[in-house]
This record gives structure tokens, C-alpha cells and sequence, in this order.
């Protein structure tokens, strides 16, 4: 009997040790700034410009905070921001450029939703 209960000991332990190996991930996560690099690049910002920066810096800091949804919403709203700055007549290799930029993204992150999309919670009316 003493035997038997070593054996199960023994396979149990190590079925439990192939299971804990099995469930690790295979590579680490990626670092908050590869995710937003990733995410900016999916909205279309293009790199080396200062659309690019602003939206690195600002998804970087949500995903940082644990905010996956409004590090989308910040891509996009860099995505949106850039065009916008461009209609507005716009050079963007001028600072004035950077500047209508990063107004249109703070104005535009005013009104966005942290948490789960589903959460109608409103960063303007979060107490």
C-alpha cells in the first residue's frame, strides 16, 4: 500500500509539473511600447512623423494603466486627429502641425471611455 501511495505521489507530482510547463506562454509578453508601437501601426499613423510620437507615448501610457480599449481609441483618435490636421491646411513637417495634433488628441481623449466599452463610464463625467 505504501508503494502505491508513492507511485500516485510521484505521478500526480509530475503531472502537475508537465501542466504548469505546458500552460507558460511560449515567448513573454510584449512590452507596453511594442503593443502601442503595433496598435499605432494598425490605425495607419505613419512612422517618424509627429502623429507617430504623440500616438506612441499616449497607447504606451494606456496600455501601461491596464487599458486595452483606450489604447485603441487613442490609436484611432491620433488616426482621425492627423487627417483632420491635414484638412485643416496643415504642413506636417511644421510644429504648427504637431501642435494642431496633439490639441485634436487631447480634445478627442476627453471624451473617451476607460474600462470595458461596455461600461458607458465617461472620462468627462468620472468622478
Amino acid at each position: 500500500m505504501t508503494q502505491f501511495r508513492f507511485l500516485a505521489a510521484v505521478t500526480i507530482g509530475s503531472l502537475s509539473l508537465a501542466a504548469t510547463a505546458f500552460a507558460a506562454p511560449l515567448y513573454p509578453a510584449p512590452s507596453p511600447q511594442g503593443r502601442a508601437d503595433a496598435t499605432c501601426r494598425s490605425q495607419h499613423v505613419a512612422m517618424n512623423s509627429s502623429t507617430w510620437e504623440l500616438c506612441l507615448s499616449h497607447v504606451t501610457r494606456a496600455y501601461e494603466w491596464g487599458e486595452p480599449s483606450l489604447a485603441q481609441q487613442l490609436a484611432k483618435a491620433a488616426r482621425m486627429a492627423n487627417a483632420s490636421c491635414l484638412d485643416e491646411g496643415y504642413d506636417a513637417a511644421t510644429a504648427g502641425f504637431r501642435a494642431c495634433v496633439d490639441h485634436e488628441m487631447d480634445g478627442r481623449s476627453q471624451l473617451m471611455i476607460l474600462g470595458d466599452d461596455s461600461s458607458a463610464d465617461n472620462v468627462a463625467q468620472a468622478e
